[in-house]
């Protein structure tokens, strides 16, 4: 029995560690205008309160509705995001705060915080509260890593030519990795496993037909028999890169 005491506690301390050791990646966190269990945007100031709370603590937090600077809301990898979860009874408020990253993995959860409180605007101020002296345990500090590359929209001024002559059509299969496509303002953002931006997609008046830039090439991405190809030229060959795209 005690021998299992120590194992859980060793598996305790790890994942502690784990989590504090991800979250001090992040500077920003993003705190949605309207979580899915209440009925209207930062009622109860539920949303508020976590910003504020999240500033706190050290982190650069914003509300989904507030003027975030574009290189940030663009890379959703660049931040973390702040969820609520409830688990209320007709006689409780208990609420905890989660931290995912862009691939919606936990770096952080709260322990739950109560409150007996009748009144559901000061319940959720106070479960608040409590939920946020985890944090205290944490210490949290940003350690200014670089891990999530933040990437501007980079404008497309050469398009590959559609009618090109006298080239040969060059099929390169990517079947081993898998990429995925992440909403911007002017479409999407690919990234891989790391997460790393690898190519930024710009929507045009063609339903699954994007201008592509990866690095400094200037191509399309477009779906072709349910599989989505990436196309350029290269020395006057036109190179069709099929690739395992998810969005």
């Amino acid at each position: 029995m005690k021998a299992n005491s120590y194992v859980l506690l060793l598996i305790v301390l790890v994942t502690t560690a784990s989590f504090s050791q991800s979250i001090n990646d992040y500077k920003y966190v993003i705190v949605p205008a309207k979580f899915d269990f209440l009925k209207e945007k930062d009622q109860f100031r539920l949303s508020t309160n976590t910003k504020l709370m999240l500033q706190k603590y050290g982190f650069t937090s914003y509300l989904s509705t507030d003027d975030i600077p574009v290189e940030i809301r663009n890379n959703s990898c660049s931040y973390a995001t702040a969820f609520i979860e409830e688990n209320n009874n007709m006689f409780v408020t208990k609420i905890k705060i989660v931290l995912k990253d862009c691939q919606q993995r936990i770096l952080f959860e709260t322990e739950f915080g109560t409150s007996r409180i009748k009144k559901l605007a000061p319940a959720y101020t106070e479960a608040l509260r409590m939920a946020s002296k985890s944090f205290d345990s944490l210490h949290y500090k940003y350690n200014g890593s670089s891990n999530t590359t933040v990437v501007a929209d980079i404008p497309v001024s050469k398009q590959a030519p559609k009618n090109a002559t006298s080239t040969t059509a060059t099929l390169i299969s990517d079947t081993e990795t898998f990429y995925f496509a992440q909403p911007t303002a002017t479409g999407f953002q690919v990234i891989d496993n790391e997460p790393k931006v690898i190519m930024k997609l710009y929507n045009t008046s063609q339903k699954n037909v994007f201008q592509a830039v990866k690095g400094t090439i200037n191509g399309t991405v477009l779906a072709k028999d349910g599989q989505w190809f990436f196309e350029y030229y290269e020395n006057d060959t036109l190179v069709s890169e099929r690739i395992n795209l998810k969005f």
